[in-house]
């Protein structure tokens, strides 16, 4: 049976082995599959991450143009005729830049039949008595009045009290700027009125309080485009015009600002929340505020050009890479900019992802015997592995426990010959010493065992109350035993201490400490303190020799199996420290060394606050 029970994890490798090995050859032919998805889509990535890289770089440069010509932005919204070349504003949903060459749908010329009327002294009919508009127009009869036969000084008041009415009552453009050219006219026809007013009323206006301020002919005719019929506002802007020249105030912006209207608005989705290219990419759009968008016009090309160089010198492209960007509609986001990238190492490796496929595909079938065997090889390997630990473990297992019954018996004998030879010179202290070295082997000896025991995991601490400083003397007895008598101890701190842990590894734990501390000691007498202190979240105990200490360079791996601190004449087994941190790590807690000099040594005793408890 033995035998058989030998062969039988054997004969269940292999028979899970050969159901395995389907299972592994579909796995294996998937795992390819992936493979060749995983290239395909680390190839795809390569090339997104360019075409993104082009296309942030791009939205990049079109926000510092935007933000460069802010300025010309804000002095285009308040000036009409500051230039607006490329420039783009959308508020409330109309478009004020560029400005356009919009028409009133009222039809005829009321604007220029007003002027002509008034050129001819007569009052427009159907206006109310007391009106504004009737005020105007009375004002203006007695400015042509004044004019005709009234000094300068009769003028200059009568012009002071149209302007002033026009300050007070601010009356519809298609009104007020014929009233306001008419009044020019006349005054030109007859008098050389002053430049700077003539430069005021036409070009710079006149007051800058709210309220008080009066538009110049200029800017109001602009500004109010909308609200005249096409020939009505080609009218005015020729008379205004013809005025500048004649007074020799600048008319050239007023000009270019009329011929540069665009005749059709930019085309742009009902509704824009994010930057975007309009006009089949000739102007950059973003929001500036809930009701106002912003852009300017762009030029596409140039600037791909430019990101295209910029790449091939910073290494991201090969010389026989191109960027290219697809024909764009009429509204497109800047976030889903078409950039295409034609590589074509990336189509090699591409090809390459293809063939490796295909071949390892090939290879799988012809696979399978050789998976099996590895597959079943291993397993017996791995047995046999497991197999040699345990041997060794169950080794040094029993030759300890074997170890301990010829120990105890020569330790008997070692005792009754000291008591039989206790009055014999010549014996001296022979039977003494062959005890303590026997007590050596087996305190070296249980050190073994209980190793072997917390290395495998076979030693779960079996918990029960124990009193700490009962522990302690214990502890102190047993070095007694040793022969080790001349130790004095102090402790404070522990006397009312109880820890809910497993006795026999505790005592284990602090005779290693105690052992190492008298081993590993040239004074006398030997010292060790012994403080114990509760922070809340844990309870440390700090034991402290003065011992010749712990080189520096050594104290990282005094608790690791089989170290020895190097330079001592002491002997030991390196396994004291490594089962103080096991028994630590056993009960949650941990060793460490606080501090150590050729003074000595303090080792900390960190337990968990759940496993201690005061008396007191």
């Amino acid at each position: 049976m033995a035998p058989v029970r030998r062969l039988l994890p054997l004969a269940l490798a292999l028979a899970g082995g050969l159901l395995v090995l389907w299972w592994g050859l579909a796995m294996l032919e998937r795992i390819v599959l992936d493979e060749r998805e995983q290239a395909y889509d680390g190839i795809a990535s390569q090339r997104a991450a360019l075409a993104e890289y082009a296309r942030r770089t791009l939205e990049q440069q079109l926000q510092v143009r935007l933000h460069d010509r802010s300025e010309d932005i804000e002095q285009a919204l308040a000036d009409p005729l500051a230039p607006t070349d490329g420039l783009v504003v959308v508020e409330h949903g109309r478009q004020r830049l560029p400005r356009l060459a919009e028409a009133s749908s009222e039809e005829g010329q009321p604007a220029q039949a007003l002027y002509e009327l008034l050129r001819r002294h007569q009052m427009p009919p159907q206006l109310a008595a007391g009106s504004p508009r009737r005020r105007r127009v009375e004002l203006y009869l007695e400015f042509r009045d004044a004019l005709d036969g009234g000094g300068r000084d009769s003028i200059t008041v009568a012009v002071q009290n149209l302007l002033y009415h026009r300050a007070v009552y601010i009356l519809d453009s298609a009104f007020d700027i014929p009233l306001m050219v008419a009044m020019l006219d006349d005054l030109l026809a007859k008098r050389s009125p002053d430049p700077e007013f003539m430069e005021g009323v036409l070009r710079t206006g006149f007051g800058k309080a709210p309220g008080r301020r009066l538009d110049a002919l200029q800017n109001l005719l602009l500004r109010r485009r909308r609200w005249f019929s096409t020939e009505d506002f080609e009218f005015l802007a020729g008379r205004i015009a013809s005025l500048s020249r004649t007074s020799q105030v600048p008319v050239r912006q007023f000009e270019q600002a009329i011929e540069s209207a665009a005749r059709t608005a930019i085309p742009r989705p009902p509704r824009i929340d994010f930057p975007m290219l309009l006009d089949n990419g000739r102007y950059y759009v973003a929001t500036h505020s809930s009701t106002q968008l912003r852009g300017v016009a762009v030029d596409l090309p140039p600037l791909s050009a430019a990101i295209e160089r910029e790449m091939r010198r910073r290494g991201l492209l090969e010389p026989e890479d191109t960027l290219s960007l697809a024909p764009l509609t009429a509204a497109v986001p800047v976030a889903t900019l078409p950039y295409q990238v034609e590589a074509p190492r990336l189509q090699r490796a591409e090809k390459e992802a293809e063939d490796r496929f295909w071949l390892k595909t090939t290879f799988v079938a012809g696979a399978a015997g050789l998976a099996l065997i590895i597959v079943v090889l291993a397993l017996l390997l791995q047995r046999r592995r497991h197999r040699f630990v345990e041997l060794k473990s169950d080794f040094v297992a029993t030759v300890s426990h074997e170890l301990r019954t010829p120990l105890a018996s020569i330790r008997l004998m070692a005792e009754t010959l000291e008591r039989r030879t206790r009055d014999v010179p010549a014996a001296r202290d022979y039977p003494a010493r062959i005890v303590r070295d026997i007590d050596e082997l087996a305190f070296l000896v249980e050190n073994i065992l209980s190793f072997n025991r917390l290395d495998k995991g076979r030693w779960q601490p079996r918990r029960a109350d124990v009193q700490l400083r009962g522990l302690v003397d214990e502890v102190m007895d047993d070095l007694e035993q040793y022969g080790i008598d001349d130790v004095q101890l102090g402790v404070d701190g522990i006397d009312d201490v109880v820890l809910h842990g497993d006795r026999e590894l505790l005592k284990l734990l602090l005779r290693n400490l105690a052992k190492n501390a008298c081993t590993y000691n040239e004074r006398r007498p030997i010292e060790l303190k012994l403080r114990g202190d509760h922070d809340g979240s844990r309870f440390t105990v700090e034991l402290t020799d003065n011992g010749v200490g712990i080189p520096a360079a050594q104290q990282g791996r005094v608790f690791e199996d089989f170290i020895r601190v190097a330079g001592t004449r002491a002997r030991g087994s390196g396994l004291g420290l490594s089962i103080c941190r096991k028994t630590m790590q056993a009960h949650g807690g941990r060793i460490r060394i606080a501090h150590s000099s050729p003074e000595g040594t303090c080792f900390a005793l960190e337990f968990p606050a759940t496993m201690v408890r005061s008396t007191s």
